[in-house]
């Protein structure tokens, strides 16, 4: 297939989706991106750039489904209807009839679907026995398919991963269904993401069906106590009980996680079934290196902390950023949390930023507030920098250098300020200033804390110290005014 050939891909706002846009991209391909919202668009990495267009597509809606696949060669088929109620499988079913027939008008030469792993022959959960379904419907029709099919995805901002992240971070013990027992082969977001684009490029891989995994077999218990081991946090006791159903287990989980019970029944319900490769036939096709459970694991924790620490890697072009900072995922996704805080004041973007580096290169965060210098202290008490190390000079801001207990991360003058906190603490916080001039003499600030918990006590941290953090912001916004007020009135 020509490198720039349109390929469709059905489903680009989501965690795959999103993800898969970015890859072909990469490797060449000019991408036909589909969505439903047009606020899904507005935060992903690929928007503006001139290989893409986009296109609203409803996939129950034929004469909308058809539009989308004018002058495309091949189809990612990624969506589903999961978390649309009890007959999201009847939904299922129709959207993938009428992408069989649409295939057929628009003359497409492929469809690739990503599937859930799982053996027919077993009794399925009703989302993998949609899943098998979809992909039958699929490779019925004259169009030739490829199927790839997957068990648990491993990546910051996978469903399945955020719930296993939450659960093992915030319980030191927790009760659990008995079928986190059931064996799995797990594979990595990166994997996944090579072999949909490695099928693309080989056209003898049409009318196949492939098992995806890792290249270990785990059951989820075995992932929970990798995921302690990696994060560092005390063994964690897992207590399996046959009496938790999947409502029962769901409910459980919208309790402790953001995760609503909507998102997470099927997924849990799932867990029910072996979810195995019965055999490797892709790795010779598509061959790659693939990624151990422990190693997929350790990359998104590491990614998490390196993207709030700013030290993060560039893969691929200086335009194509790593996959971890992509965003457009949930706002629950890394397990990190924000408060912050907006206001538009009436001056320039360059007069607030240069407020920002007087104040901050000459007196660092001891203004505004008294528990800026209290927070130091204690800091220092237990070890940490405190807030006595300051490198910065009033002049200028520059990465690497330090305000306090904050290290330079990123600063745009006029732009964007992002802070990283070098104090001790059960979590990684960073601290973000952002400047956007709306109009001539007028600027909106925004002031942002990110926050990373680490364990329980990182979890507890957050939500008992919500109220003071938001006093704090409240505190530095209103220096920073007064700081500019003054200036001007001089």
């Amino acid at each position: 297939m020509s490198s720039r050939e349109r390929v469709l891909v059905l489903g680009s706002t989501g965690y795959v989706g999103t993800r898969l846009v970015t890859s072909l991209l990469r490797e060449g391909y000019a991408v036909r991106a589909s969505y439903r919202t047009p606020e899904k668009l507005g935060s992903r990495p690929w928007v503006g750039n001139p290989s893409v267009d986009f296109v609203r597509t409803d996939v129950l809606d034929h004469s909308s489904l058809k539009k989308a696949c004018v002058d495309c060669s091949a189809v990612f088929y990624l969506v589903h209807s999961m978390y649309a109620g009890r007959n999201f499988a009847e939904t299922d079913r129709f959207a993938a009839q009428n992408m069989v027939e649409v295939a057929e008008e628009a003359d497409l030469r492929r469809i690739i679907f990503l599937g859930g792993l799982g053996e027919e022959k077993a009794k399925l959960s009703k989302h993998l026995r949609s899943r098998a379904e979809v992909s039958r419907i699929l490779h019925q029709g004259s169009v030739p398919t490829t199927t790839l099919r997957a068990a648990m995805i491993l990546g910051a901002g996978s469903v399945s991963f955020e719930i296993m992240r939450y659960l093992v971070e915030r319980l030191p013990a927790m009760i659990t269904p008995k079928w986190v027992r059931t064996k799995s082969q797990p594979i990595s977001i990166s994997n996944v993401l090579r072999y949909l684009v490695g099928v693309l490029k080989r056209p003898d891989t049409a009318d196949c069906v492939y098992d995806i995994g890792g290249p270990e077999v785990v059951t989820y218990l075995d992932l929970m106590k990798l995921y302690a081991q990696e994060a560092r946090l005390t063994k964690r006791l897992v207590v399996p009980l046959p009496i938790l159903t999947p409502r029962l287990s769901s409910y459980w989980i919208s309790l402790i996680t953001p995760i609503s019970s909507s998102i997470a029944r099927p997924l849990v319900d799932g867990l029910k079934n072996e979810a195995i490769c019965q055999n490797d036939e892709i790795r010779k096709i598509v061959p790659q290196t693939l990624l151990s459970n422990r190693e997929a694991i350790r990359l998104s924790i590491r990614q998490i902390g390196q993207e709030l620490a700013g030290t993060a890697k560039r893969i691929g072009s200086p335009q194509s950023p790593p996959e971890w900072m992509q965003t457009g995922d949930p706002e629950w996704a890394r397990g990190i949390f924000h408060v912050q805080m907006r206001k538009s004041i009436d001056a320039s973007s360059a007069q607030i930023w240069n407020i920002l580096v007087r104040v901050l290169g000459s007196r660092g965060w001891r203004y505004g507030s008294i528990l800026w210098p209290l927070r130091g202290y204690l800091d220092e008490v237990m070890g940490g920098p405190g807030m006595r190390n300051s490198s910065t000079e009033a002049s200028q801001l520059l990465p690497g250098s330090t305000i306090d207990c904050w290290r330079v991360v990123k600063a745009s003058p006029e732009t964007y300020l992002q802070l990283y906190s070098r104090m001790k603490s059960p979590s990684r916080i960073a601290l973000d200033l952002i400047l956007k001039q709306t109009e001539q003499h007028r600027t909106e600030l925004t002031l942002r804390i990110r926050y990373a918990p680490h364990g329980l006590p990182g979890f507890f941290m957050w939500y008992t110290f919500n109220p003071i953090r938001r006093y704090l912001l409240e505190s530095m916004m209103s220096a920073i005014v007064a700081q500019l007020r003054n200036a001007q009135e001089e």
